[in-house]
C-alpha cells in the first residue's frame, strides 16, 4: 500500500495498476500454489493428523513424501473468494465501459464510476471485517479447529509485548515508506537506461519487493503442515489488497488529483478474474493434493 501511494505520488498510474494487479495474482497463483505444492511434497512425522493424510501403508517419516493430502478448513477461504469475485465485478464494469467507448471522451466518466465503485468496495470490506471479527467469529474459529485438543501444535508464547510490537512497527512503517520513495523514484531510469518494460516492473518486480517475507511465511506454514494458515495469509492478503488497498489508492488520487481508476486493460482483468475461479475451485473441497 505504501509503494503503490509513493508510485501514485509520481503520476505513475500504470505501473501502480499493474503492481495491485500483481500483487493479487502473484498472492493467489504464486504463492498459494508453491504452498500447495512444497506442503504436499515435505514429510510428517506421522500418516495420519488433523491437517494430513498420507495414503502410504507402513509409511516411515522422509523428508519428502508422495501421496500426501493435507486437509483445511475451506469456509474462510470461500468468503475470501466471493469477495474477491465481488471486487473483479467491480473492476470490470469500469474496464468494458472503457473498451465500449472512446476512452478520451468518456475518460472523466470512467473515473466517476470507478470512485463510486471503490465506495461500494470499501463498505464491502468493511462488512467482511464484522463478520469475521464479530457477527460470525465463533462459527469461523470451530470451523478452524481452534480451542480443540491437538497434539501436534503447542501453544507459542509472544515474544514481544504489545508496546514493543506497536512500536516496532511504526520504525518498520518509516523505513519502508523511505525504501518505497527510493524505489519509485528509480523506476523512469530503469525503464529508460535498462529497456525493461514498465508492465514487467509493476507486475513482477514490485509486488515481490513488497511481499517477499509475506510470501516465504505462506510456504513455511504449508510446510510445516499449517496450510489453513499458509491460505489464511496468501487469500487474506490478497482479498485485502482487492477489498482495501484497491479502493484506497484510487482516494488517495482523488485526493491528489491524480485520474486514477479501475480500467485495469481487458486481458488484466480477465486474466484476474480466471485467476479467481481457478483458486474458487482448489479450496472449495478443503483438500490438498
Amino acid at each position: 500500500m505504501i509503494l503503490s501511494v509513493q508510485t501514485l505520488r509520481r503520476g505513475l498510474l500504470e505501473v501502480v495498476k499493474a503492481t495491485l494487479l500483481g500483487s493479487i495474482l502473484s498472492n493467489i497463483l504464486l504463492v498459494l500454489g508453491t504452498s500447495f505444492l512444497l506442503g504436499g511434497l515435505t514429510g510428517s512425522s506421522k500418516s495420519h493428523s488433523r491437517n494430513h493424510v498420507i495414503h502410504l501403508d507402513g509409511y516411515k517419516p522422509t523428508r519428502c513424501t508422495l501421496e500426501k493430502e493435507q486437509l483445511f478448513s475451506s469456509k474462510n477461504a470461500l468468503v475470501n473468494m466471493a469477495m474477491q469475485l465481488l471486487a473483479c465485478m467491480t473492476c470490470a464494469l469500469p474496464t468494458v465501459f472503457a473498451a465500449e467507448s472512446d476512452l478520451e471522451e468518456t475518460r472523466d466518466k470512467v473515473v466517476e464510476v470507478s470512485r463510486i465503485g471503490v465506495v461500494i468496495i470499501m463498505f464491502a470490506y468493511i462488512a467482511y471485517i464484522v463478520f469475521q471479527l464479530h457477527t460470525h467469529k465463533t462459527m469461523l474459529a470451530l470451523d478452524e479447529g481452534q480451542g480443540s485438543d491437538d497434539e501436534d501444535e503447542e501453544d507459542d508464547e509472544g515474544g514481544l509485548s504489545a508496546g514493543a510490537a506497536v512500536l516496532l512497527m511504526a520504525v518498520t512503517t518509516v523505513l519502508v515508506s523511505i525504501s518505497s520513495e527510493f524505489l519509485s523514484s528509480a523506476i523512469d531510469e530503469v525503464v529508460k537506461h535498462c529497456g525493461i518494460p514498465e508492465l514487467f516492473i509493476g507486475i513482477i518486480v514490485l509486488p515481490f519487493a513488497g511481499n517477499a517475507c509475506e510470501h516465504a511465511s505462506a510456504v513455511r506454514f504449508a510446510m510445516q503442515d499449517r496450510l489453513g494458515l499458509s491460505i489464511g495469509i496468501a487469500v487474506g492478503s490478497s482479498t485485502q489488497i482487492a477489498l482495501f488497498v484497491v479502493p484506497f489508492t484510487v482516494i488517495v488520487g482523488w485526493l491528489l488529483g491524480q485520474p486514477m481508476d479501475l480500467v485495469f486493460g481487458s486481458m488484466n482483468t480477465t486474466v484476474m478474474i480466471l485467476g479467481v475461479l481457478v483458486v474458487l475451485t482448489l479450496v472449495i473441497d478443503g483438500r490438498s493434493n
